[in-house]
């Protein structure tokens, strides 16, 4: 049985329409990730969840991929266990399972050392996202530099 060239040619209008769709959602998702980015360069980004607030700082500075990183996280108004992790993850790309794990050094401060592993496609969003004392999410994105 042949197709006609009508028939290739629908199929293939459809097949580049649901690209072009994917292509869009995926800009406009990664579009609106880096609205909120954090600007580790001025200083440490802070967020609320609940009525916890968390703060997060990353050096040396600038952040840099494949290099040891100090991840210093400070956590307000809640009560938090003697350690905490960050999850390190590079939004519509699977890395792998990059966890940090931060040690509490008193007064609701955590730290830990990591590396954010190269991308290799050069894409410079990531973000790390915590979890304190298993209630709201709260991410971070921030940009790192190959």
């Amino acid at each position: 049985m042949s197709m006609s060239a009508g028939t290739v040619l629908c199929g293939a209008r459809i097949a580049i329409t649901a690209l072009c769709c994917c292509l869009v959602l995926a800009w406009e998702i990664g579009f609106s990730a880096a609205e909120e980015k954090c600007d580790l360069l001025k200083g440490p980004c802070k967020k609320k969840a609940g009525d916890i607030e968390i703060s997060l700082d990353i050096s040396p500075k600038p952040v840099k991929a494949m290099e040891r990183l100090l991840f210093s996280v400070s956590v307000k108004g809640g009560h938090t266990g003697e350690t905490l992790f960050l999850d390190l993850a590079m939004p519509g790309m699977y890395m792998g399972n990059n966890r940090v794990f931060l040690k509490k050094a008193g007064d609701g401060k955590y730290y830990g050392k990591g590396i954010i592993p190269r991308c290799p496609t050069g894409k410079p969003l990531w973000s790390a996202t915590i979890e304190p004392s298993g209630k709201t999410k709260v991410e971070f994105p921030f940009d790192v530099l190959y």
